[in-house]
């Protein structure tokens, strides 16, 4: 778990552009009860509550923690500059599809910009800006095109190397899987994504690279149940080719547990486990603790 206590200075030639506060106005964000029934977010501990961004603009008595969206939301670890979790509604059958326009990333005002990474880190290197919230997860229904436009602010922003974000059987292909199973079934799921943060991740223009990323997909069956699968997503072998860092691991993709992801993250996803999905139903006695996720995806479980 991350204790870093200060983030660095970009410097305002680098800022990005920022929306007046009234943009943000009547902002719901995710909804727990989307799936018809309750997925809340997880429990934040004290030391994360103190070291999370406090939205400014949050309505009075709701956890001014958390940065709602047009279908998503949000909660921010200050000192790292990157969000501790994300979560988003998806709903397929309603799901629409909207071109990639020219980039243009935003400055949340409702936190301030030194709680934020701006373009300065990926200027002439081979990182890219990469969506913890999949650009097209909340584009769906009247609201989808604000939903493609809130999706380009950099706190739904981490770094990542492009080969990681842009690779089709890396990030880029599981979160295109999640989408069009989605979309195949007229299926709802609710997705939490976020980046594992390490005191001893790699520094790189004074940022700290995280060197993994999680995700966490639950929907309901076709009996009604509810069901929840976690993943792990690994860059540290793409990290090492930037200058003058190292790595531990090599690149890839698993199945992993819940209680995997807690240890990881520091965040109490416990409350899904009733209804997390096995990794192994070949009754073998001992489970793996972690799977690597076919070319196929077959074993995604969804």
């Amino acid at each position: 778990m991350d204790t870093t206590t200060a983030g660095p200075d970009l410097g305002p030639a680098l800022a990005g552009a920022t929306r007046p506060i009234g943009y943000y106005a009547a902002y719901r964000g995710y909804d727990p009860a989307f799936l018809g029934v309750s997925v809340p977010v997880p429990v934040l501990t004290e030391e994360q509550r103190r070291n999370a961004a406090k939205n400014t603009a949050a309505d009075p008595g709701s956890d001014d923690t958390v940065l709602p969206y047009t279908h998503f939301s949000l909660v921010m670890n200050r000192s790292r500059q990157l969000a501790y979790y994300t979560v988003v509604n998806i709903d397929g059958a309603e799901s629409i599809e909207l071109e990639r326009a020219d980039d243009k990333w935003y400055f949340d005002p409702r936190i301030a910009e030194s709680e934020q990474i701006g373009e300065g880190l990926y200027r002439r290197n081979a990182l890219d800006r990469g969506h913890l919230v999949r650009r097209l997860d909340p584009v769906w229904g009247d609201r989808g095109p604000r939903a493609n436009d809130d999706t380009f602010h950099f706190t739904n922003c981490s770094p990542q190397h492009e080969r990681f974000n842009q690779g089709q059987d890396l990030w880029q292909g599981l979160e295109n899987f999640l989408l069009g199973h989605a979309d195949l079934a007229d299926q709802r799921l609710t997705v939490f994504t976020g980046p594992v943060m390490a005191d001893d991740d790699p520094l790189y223009k004074g940022v700290r690279l995280p060197l993994a990323f999680w995700k966490i997909a639950v929907f309901r069956r076709p009996a009604g149940e509810l069901a929840a699968s976690a993943y792990a997503l690994e860059q540290a072998a793409l990290i090492h080719e930037l200058p003058d860092l190292e790595a531990a691991f090599d690149a890839g993709m698993y199945r992993v547990t819940l209680a995997e992801l807690g240890e990881r993250t520091g965040l109490d996803f416990g409350y899904l486990a009733a209804h997390e999905t096995p990794l192994d139903s070949s009754g073998l006695e001992r489970a793996p603790t972690r799977l690597p996720i076919g070319a196929d995806f077959a074993n995604v479980a969804l």
